[in-house]
């Protein structure tokens, strides 16, 4: 009798069907699954590669079922989509809000500033950049002109024409080739990273990002201004 009244305290308790709380990883109605399934990507993507990851994997290092990859983001591509622009978000911000301005006023330097504070804070991105888009036969490289580089390069060197023609840049300058220099001095110490920090001890950290941003802007700005020495 004792134990049919247990049995009954028990099940008014917990309701029928409903599961039991067990340890590790809260119920996903308790986290943010599309956040744990982000991270999840960019860890395993980081580590084998676009091709040799499966959206099943990517659910299973998240605690989640495979259908919420597809639910969430369409497919292992979208997901892969939506973790570089989720990412990138700030800089392309950046990037509508100078073109919106009055022609001629927007800043390159600024922009730069904007674009290495957003590498800065996913320092993942260079990894999977150089594995996925740069490498020979970079498995999301069209992708990656596509979404990103195809739509925000061709805004950025429309800025700096913007300025060469308002008299705010030098006037020999290509803007196409500028975007060339602005993408090498803000990205390629983060490609380097592991390098630099080695032989010149450049180190990462707040203190040594905001030297290196503004080391790095400081130097773009210099070489573009109107009136600087061809």
């Amino acid at each position: 009798m004792a134990t049919k009244t247990a049995r009954a305290a028990k099940a008014a308790r917990t309701g029928p069907g409903r599961p039991r709380r067990t340890r590790g990883r809260p119920p996903a109605a308790e986290r943010d699954l599309r956040a744990d399934l982000l991270a999840a990507a960019r860890e395993l993507f980081l580590s084998y590669g676009y091709r040799a990851v499966s959206a099943r994997q990517v659910a299973a290092k998240a605690g989640a079922n495979p259908a919420m990859v597809h639910y969430y983001f369409g497919s292992k591509q979208g997901l892969y989509t939506a973790m570089l622009r989720e990412a990138t978000a700030p800089m392309v911000a950046a990037v509508d809000r100078m073109l919106a301005e009055a022609p001629g006023q927007a800043d390159p330097a600024a922009l730069m500033d904007a674009y290495m504070r957003v590498i800065g804070r996913h320092p993942w991105i260079p990894g999977l950049l150089l594995r996925e888009v740069f490498a020979p036969e970079g498995a999301y490289r069209e992708d990656f002109i596509r979404e990103f580089a195809g739509r925000v390069g061709p805004r950025v060197v429309e800025l700096i024409r913007r300025g060469v023609g308002a008299g705010r840049l030098r006037a020999d300058l290509d803007p196409q080739l500028a975007l060339v220099s602005f993408l090498s001095l803000a990205l390629f110490p983060f490609i380097a990273r592991p390098v630099l920090g080695r032989v010149l001890d450049q180190r990462f950290d707040d203190e040594g990002l905001a030297a290196l941003i503004g080391h790095s802007t400081r130097l773009f700005a210099a070489g573009t201004a109107a009136g600087t020495p061809t």
